[in-house]
């Protein structure tokens, strides 16, 4: 098969899953549960039908006005998809982490400190980047490592915690990581791809496709499936993950404050109860000599 149809048919396989996935997720608990992951497929259906359009729709303008409508779609669909997927990541560990709402807040704190310190991160390869067509395409490829190194952490996390929290293999927000895992892994091969200059080849690009359009299918799949009742978390009052998530729901509340009473010096204690020994011995001591 000619590797430019295969390209053809592979972009608008893509297109008309990133379409039906979001037209799923306008579902009322799936856009209540998922509301940054509705937001995300959103954006990612509206950019890929406007991109496919000016690839294979007819020739309304100029070839040069195209490419600047190209190039203006694709790289803002580019910034607000990577942000709106790490959005997503969090939508989903928040409902994985339900049962454990103090553990789910303090993880949700650690991961947005974690983005800000990769959009810092990628602020400071601005002096690095010298003034170009291409400075745009630098800092969004340096920005999509940093964010997705943070979302594999996380999803990694999620995926290692699943007996814990009481996932199963059909849960939802389980079929979803697994997603946007390996949404984030191909972001990250794109970054390394196109910094290698190999983007551009049809096998490659094919190659790239048919991984978005698995990972759409994976999404389809778990958000038109009945999800199974989630089994309730039952763990020790000793165990580790218990104190946890006490600790991380006390975290930030003040609570009702008591005063709390000087103690006496541990010290001091002990050398009284020294003393109080040496003089009984001594008492008993005169009392057997007399």
């Amino acid at each position: 098969m000619n590797l430019f149809f295969a390209h053809k048919i592979a972009t608008n396989a893509d297109v008309l899953f990133s379409v039906i996935v979001c037209a799923i997720f306008t579902r009322s608990n799936l856009r209540r549960d998922y509301p940054w992951m509705f937001r995300f497929l959103c954006v990612q259906a509206v950019t890929a039908v406007i991109i496919d359009f000016l690839l294979y729709g007819p020739l309304l303008a100029s070839p040069t006005d195209y490419t600047k409508i190209h190039f203006v779609v694709y790289w803002t669909g580019f910034f607000l998809t990577s942000g709106l997927l790490f959005l997503s990541c969090l939508d989903v560990y928040r409902q994985a982490m339900a049962p454990l709402p103090g553990l789910a807040r303090m993880g949700t704190t650690v991961f947005t400190w974690a983005a800000i310190a990769s959009i810092l991160v990628t602020a400071t390869t601005f002096t690095s980047i010298s003034p170009g067509p291409d400075t745009i395409a630098r800092i969004g490829l340096q920005l999509l490592r940093c964010a997705g190194a943070t979302e594999l952490c996380l999803l990694a996390l999620l995926l290692l915690s699943m007996k814990a929290i009481g996932l199963s293999l059909r849960s939802r927000p389980l079929g979803f990581a697994i997603g946007l895992g390996l949404m984030a892994t191909i972001d990250c091969a794109k970054s390394i791809v196109t910094m290698l200059s190999a983007g551009a080849s049809p096998v490659v690009q094919v190659a790239f496709e048919s991984s978005s359009i698995a990972i759409f299918a994976i999404w389809l799949g778990y958000a038109v499936m009945r999800e199974p009742a989630r089994k309730a978390v039952t763990v020790p009052v000793n165990s580790a993950i218990y104190k946890w998530d006490q600790i991380a729901s006390a975290l930030g509340h003040k609570g009702t404050q008591i005063a709390v009473q000087p103690s006496p010096s541990f010290f001091l204690v002990d050398v009284e109860k020294v003393v109080e020994r040496a003089f009984v011995r001594t008492l008993k001591g005169k009392e057997s000599e007399s």
